[in-house]
């Protein structure tokens, strides 16, 4: 107690005022702290029998600018009660009356043993620091600069996606683009109208077959993700030189669509105008361009920019901070082991930002379902968020289904009727089933969380809410990050930079400073210093977990017991096959392919289904498009049941999936050593670790390792992860697990 009472006076605080009459804290022993604090404190009223009794804050031992009165001879706690009364008054009540009151909550620090800091259940060495400054503060200059680049980066990620739409639809062709469902249609022309500042619009009405339903029943936006305000090719079978030209959709309604096209790029406008209005010519539309992300973006860059906290801490303008409760640490509703409730304690503590950086199968999840429900608790608002629909589904649902929640989920909280917790879901984009059943259309302003995009997160104003929770957050970019960061006081950050950065449409720019995620950004400006690990991994066997563990995470991850030893059947967890294959370029498009590890692939997947899996437990991994195709025409041709449940895909598309086993085919196989993408220095070794990383209990890497595990000629060693490779087949073969085929 010494020196507690130096900084205070009675003349400078106020009676406590409150209702009391609904508070229901664990009991505490009232007069004991009065008598306690009339000795230690000694503020007597003159002329009467009552002592002024000074209050603390309700979970730690500091004073504040509150007090009650306490009059020893009728035991009795004298405060204001706005609600006593018909204007409200003082009031009088008996220590036993506001023992499990907020007052007695506020008193109990007087008590000794209240005085003692309580024991964390994780060593201080472990807490968060209180303070972590920046690396650097940018000059005025500077953040105008780093502001002008974003919203820079933000139009040129525009423009890139709408030139590889353009780009993708050149290359496949209206009739190629039809045979695989890439189009809308075909439509046919109704009449002329106007546009939005008078120009000449069109309007087309989609052809529905006479056994389909009516075209009353139909909706382009919901049917074919058409919208207002959308950019689209248009084409049409009429073989004219006039199209494919780009247009705007100013309206959908029911069947009907309208558009206005862009007549910059159209030759003779006569011409294409006559196609337009003919009765007879069939019509399509492939999609070009939704500028509402951009926009949104661009919206939140500037709002970030305006509010002076959110713009010094991107721009290392003030140090990041955090501040540990000990008097009221969290105590989760769920399981944690102890690296994820460090997580959950330096999100509890945290001001303004905090990064969960989770490894793959270390309960990232998990983590952030505890953090939010705490929260919740707390009192305080909750967004949470992501770069995708499927990702914040995820959160909310893990693998739900309509009749049996995933336990330790948010929606099996939400579904405890013994939990007070209610979820709304932020748009219909949803795809999974429990979501929209759940908290699709559900009120916002009831809802205690608040799931979206962080573009859907857009509608939202300025720290609206008190914190947002943000998964995959390493896969969403800085700008689409900004919006989340915008409508929140506090970020809690989760994801894995050592995988997959976020999605560059603009290939140029994949190694530019731009191109990182406000994760990695914020690792960058204010060291790993903001960041806890999660070190325990419950996904693969140990020795599938041992080269990504060494190359990438620094040898910290432990294997949990559980899945230390998983196996199928009899066969080694993990396995190289060296195979001297021949890389392919297709004849239509710039992909590769190899047919020697294609079949390989397929002697691999009937063996594993020979060892007892199933084909869906089943992933094949592949670095080229073009290689999907072969792999997939060779696994259909296998004796087997249902060989189409095999999950053939790229290395991008299968980041954040898992399956039992997983066979990779790296394609490339040339004596010059040329890998292209896998061989980047910065992505490349992340591509790799995403691959890796998807296995449960057997992992078969089939490719030429001698290709591989060459400096490309066009490269220094300083600009290439082939050494990586390199690493990974002498660690295969050391462990005599490396099957070598052909020369």
């Amino acid at each position: 107690m010494e020196g507690l009472l130096d900084n205070w006076r009675h003349q400078n605080a106020d009676l406590f005022s409150a209702d009391v009459s609904d508070d229901d804290y664990e009991p505490v022993d009232v007069e004991e702290a009065v008598e306690r604090a009339k000795e230690l404190a000694g503020i007597k009223v003159p002329s009467v029998d009552r002592y002024i009794i000074p209050l603390f804050k309700i979970n730690e031992p500091e004073l504040i600018d509150q007090y009650v009165f306490y009059s020893p001879g009728t035991g009795q706690i004298r405060w204001y009660d706005p609600e006593f009364g018909l204007s409200g008054s003082k009031r009088s009540a008996s220590f036993e009356t506001v023992a499990t009151t907020e007052i007695g909550q506020r008193l109990r620090f007087w008590l000794p043993s209240h005085l003692e800091e309580p024991e964390l259940p994780i060593d201080d060495s472990e807490l968060p620091p209180k303070q972590i400054q920046p690396s650097d503060q940018l000059s005025s200059d500077e953040q105008a600069a780093f502001f002008r680049n974003l919203r820079g980066f933000v139009r040129t990620e525009r423009e890139s996606e709408r030139e590889a739409n353009w780009e993708a639809y050149s290359e496949l062709g209206l009739d190629e683009a039809i045979s695989r469902n890439h189009v809308s249609g075909p439509f046919l022309s109704i009449e002329g109208t106007s546009g939005e500042n008078g120009e000449q619009a069109y309007v087309f009405q989609i052809a529905v077959d006479e056994d389909e339903d009516d075209e009353d029943n139909i909706d382009l936006r919901e049917d074919e993700g058409l919208f207002r305000g959308n950019f689209c090719i248009a084409d049409t079978n009429a073989n004219d030189e006039q199209f494919p030209l780009e247009a705007k959709i100013i309206s959908v309604d029911g069947p009907n669509i309208t558009i206005l096209p862009d007549w910059s790029s159209v030759g003779d406008r006569a011409v294409a105008e006559k196609i337009l209005t003919s009765d007879e010519v069939e019509l399509w539309f492939h999609e070009l361009l939704n500028p509402i992300p951009f926009e949104r973006r661009l919206t939140a860059i500037n709002q970030v920019k305006k509010n002076e906290e959110k713009r010094e801490l991107l721009t290392g303008q003030r140090p990041v901070e955090f501040n540990v409760d000990r008097y009221a640490i969290p105590d989760p509703e769920i399981e944690l082991n102890d690296y994820q409730y460090q997580a959950h304690l330096w999100a509890d503590s945290a001001n303004a930002v905090v990064c969960i950086h989770g490894p793959p199968g270390t309960g990232k999840t998990r983590t952030l379902t505890a953090y939010v429900r705490h929260a919740v608790e707390k009192g305080q608002s909750v967004l949470v968020t992501a770069h995708s629909n499927q990702a914040v589904d995820n959160l909310l649902v893990g693998d739900s289904t309509r009749s049996s929640p995933e336990e330790d989920t948010l929606h099996a909280m939400a579904q405890d009727p013994d939990m007070d917790l209610s979820i709304a879901r932020v748009g219909n984009n949803t795809r999974n089933s429990v979501v929209e059943a759940n908290y699709v259309g559900r009120s916002l302003k009831a809802a205690d969380v608040i799931a979206a995009t962080t573009s859907g997160a857009s509608h939202f104003d300025q720290n609206e809410f008190d914190v947002a929770v943000v998964d995959e957050a390493t896969q969403a970019s800085r700008p689409a990050t900004a919006i989340a960061l915008n409508c929140a006081q506090k970020l809690v950050l989760a994801g894995d930079h050592k995988q997959l950065p976020p999605y560059c449409a603009d290939e140029s720019m994949q190694d530019e400073e731009m191109h990182i995620s406000l994760f990695e950004y914020l690792l960058e400006r204010y060291s790993d210093d903001i960041s806890v690990l999660l070190r325990k991994q419950y996904r693969m066997n140990e020795e599938i977990a041992a080269f990504p563990n060494d190359a990438f995470y620094g040898g910290k991850l432990k294997t949990a017991d559980r899945c230390r030893d998983w196996t199928v059947d009899d066969l080694k967890p993990i396995m190289g096959v060296d195979i001297d294959g021949d890389e392919q370029r297709e004849a239509h498009g710039n992909s590769l392919y190899n047919i020697e590890e294609a079949e390989a692939v397929a002697k691999q997947v009937k063996l594993l289904v020979q060892s007892g899996l199933d084909p869906s437990d089943i992933g094949v991994i592949t670095a080229y498009s073009g290689q999907v195709r072969k792999v997939i025409d060779r696994v259909n041709r296998l004796d087997i049941y249902d060989p189409t449940r095999v999950d053939v895909d790229t290395i991008d598309s299968f980041q954040g999936g898992e399956r039992e086993a997983i066979i990779i085919s790296f394609v490339r196989s040339n004596e010059e050593g040329h890998s292209g993408f896998l061989e980047f220095p910065e992505e490349g070794p992340r591509r790799l670790n995403v691959a890796l990383t998807r296995a449960r209990k057997r992992l078969v890497l089939i490719g030429n390792w001698d290709t591989l595990g060459t400096v490309a000629p066009h490269r220094s060693p300083d600009e290439s992860c082939a050494f990586f490779y390199a690493s990974l087949a002498d660690r295969l073969q050391s462990q005599e697990r490396m099957l070598s085929i052909g020369e």
